[in-house]
């Protein structure tokens, strides 16, 4: 099982799932499209559907569909409320198309439409949004070999224009914008033409102002699929992954912007692979699910006390899910939905069930509570915040 999530990861990356921090008392919509809807040997499929989460009411409800069914991709909020769809591919596993296509969605007309095409097409890589309204386009494999080019889209003109390329090739990474407005590029893949690869412990820095990436401190592990946090005093918090011998990780590491290093944190109270991480408003990061070392899908959480650098285990989730989307919706609240579990009972010889069940944690009691299921199930999904405006 350590080994099908790890693949499995490639291609559901790029922060799509970790949704966009929100520190208002007013919780934001959220939007979640496409994903994958059932997932067996026998039969995969794929979802163009999407739908928004509306916290006045507590539920979800159906929205217009994007124009091609997705999973993989990636979805940033845009400075203007419009949401950028990018990449991606039409199946989970290799065989389908990787796409290069990219499309909008509006809030206020609850619909998709088509934008530029990326430069490239990608599955696997990470979309952040910078201070100057840009969206960095970066790592991702175009299904053979790992890209180490990297684009921006500029929402005037509706277009990608090619940046600077990273110093190597690399997909399932982390991405943190930093307080400098600078963009932490850490760990991942590298995927080779011959299909082999390694898993990386180098870091990047892209400076918007140059337009281009430089190596930065070398993290104290190797991680594919590793979670990034931002924290409040500007390091960033990376937790989990898997190593270059399938190891799932227990350990956590802080990089410091202001000497470039990485340095140790404290351990998980497990090992975590395919898990969320989300930060709150106090500076802790909410961590949970995933799957562990011995491939067991998993239910436990813990919280980081940013001010002790140390992790506190809190009470579980209702059930085990991993590849998870978790979005903040306030300071001290983050909506976990959707995701996978396994199929224990399956006699299918891989199967991942999706589901649709959605929770509230509340890190005022660090408990949470179960609230209406999504519309559809999903899996690899990409989700992001509404502005304010399209309440």
């Amino acid at each position: 099982m350590i080994v099908l999530v790890a693949v499995a990861l490639a291609f559901t990356s790029g922060g799509a799932n970790a949704g966009s921090s929100a520190r208002s008392s007013e919780p934001p919509m959220v939007l979640f499209a496409g994903g994958v809807k059932t997932m067996k040997v026998a039969g995969i499929i794929t979802l163009s559907s999407a739908e928004l989460f509306e916290p006045n009411r507590g539920s979800f409800v159906a929205t217009g569909s994007m124009s091609v069914a997705r999973t993989g991709h990636t979805a940033t909020r845009l400075k203007n409320g419009s949401i950028l769809i990018a990449g991606g591919s039409s199946q989970f596993f290799g065989g389908g198309t990787i796409f290069g296509s990219a499309e909008l969605f509006d809030p206020s007309r609850r619909r998709f439409s088509d934008t530029g095409a990326m430069l490239e097409a990608r599955i696997g890589h990470t979309a952040t949004l910078l201070a100057n309204g840009n969206v960095l386009i970066a790592c991702g494999n175009d299904g053979t070999t790992s890209l180490p080019e990297a684009e921006l889209y500029d929402p005037a003109s509706a277009a990608f224009a090619a940046t600077g390329a990273m110093s190597i090739g690399r997909d399932d990474c982390g991405a943190a914008r930093l307080a400098n407005g600078k963009v932490l590029i850490a760990g991942g893949f590298q995927l080779l033409p011959d299909g082999s690869g390694s898993v990386l412990d180098t870091a990047e820095l892209y400076d918007p102002v140059t337009g281009s990436f430089g190596l930065t401190g070398t993290m104290t592990a190797a991680r594919q699929g590793p979670t990034t946090s931002l924290l409040p005093d500007g390091k960033v918090l990376i937790t989990g992954g898997v190593d270059n011998d399938g190891v799932v990780l227990d350990t956590a590491e802080l990089y410091d912007p202001t000497t470039g290093h990485f340095s140790q944190t404290g351990h998980m109270t497990t090992s975590r692979v395919g898990h969320l991480a989300a930060a709150l408003g106090d500076g802790d990061v909410l961590v949970a699910g995933g799957t562990d070392n011995r491939g067991a899908s998993l239910k436990s959480a813990e919280v980081f006390v940013a001010k002790k650098g140390k992790f506190v285990k809190v009470a579980a989730m209702p059930h085990d899910r991993f590849l998870v989307g978790a979005t903040v919706l306030t300071g001290s609240t983050i909506l976990i939905a959707g995701g996978y579990t396994q199929c224990l009972s399956s006699s299918a010889s891989f199967c991942l069930k999706p589901v649709k069940t959605a929770l509230i944690f509340d890190h005022r009691s660090d408990t949470f509570r179960s609230i209406s299921p999504m519309t559809s199930t999903r899996g690899s999904f990409a989700s992001a915040t509404l502005s304010r405006v399209a309440h």
